[in-house]
């Protein structure tokens, strides 16, 4: 049985076996490319390149990513990122302790929960792994009782490496 692929056979199938037809989209022969808009799209984003970098972008902040976007003032003389903006608007330390103590506290039960699965199987190095969770959560559990006893600044930290940074905590 002999069938003609879509490529060869100019004219379109009559019996389609699910009741769809893939079109292709005619070819550009001759077409030009505007290059005034090229030139003009190229321009804007060495512009984006050339103010990020005065403005202190991923190179000069040890490789971080901010998360976002700068965002500039009307001036055009100081730009904001998202990340900024968000250490600019620190809840207070209550609302900062809690959010921290619910994450550790959420991270622990996970860590358990794979101790369980873990404890349950018997492969070739699960006692290892197990080690290794059974000591992340005394870690996370120690770092737990040091939160309601630290100081405002270290908890600003751990925060922001948390919640805007989205790093893990230890």
């Amino acid at each position: 049985m002999a069938t003609s692929s879509p490529e060869k056979n100019s004219s379109a199938p009559q019996n389609l076996e699910h009741g769809t037809q893939v079109l292709q989209p005619a070819k550009l022969e001759g077409a030009r490319i505007d290059t005034a808009a090229l030139t003009t799209f190229l321009e804007g984003i060495n512009s984006l390149r050339v103010s990020e970098s005065e403005a202190g972008g991923p190179s000069e902040q040890g490789g971080a990513s901010s998360g976002g976007t700068a965002i500039t003032a009307q001036g055009g003389s100081t730009a904001i990122s998202a990340r900024q903006q968000a250490i600019a608007n620190l809840p207070a330390q209550a609302i900062m302790q809690r959010q921290l103590q619910k994450h550790i506290r959420m991270e622990v039960k996970k860590l358990r929960s794979q101790a369980n699965a873990i404890a349950r199987t018997s492969r070739p190095g699960a006692a290892y792994h197990l080690n290794q969770l059974y000591a992340r959560i005394r870690s996370l559990n120690a770092l737990l009782a040091e939160l309601f006893e630290s100081s405002v600044e270290a908890l600003k930290r751990l925060f922001i490496r948390v919640f805007i940074d989205r790093q893990t905590i230890l």
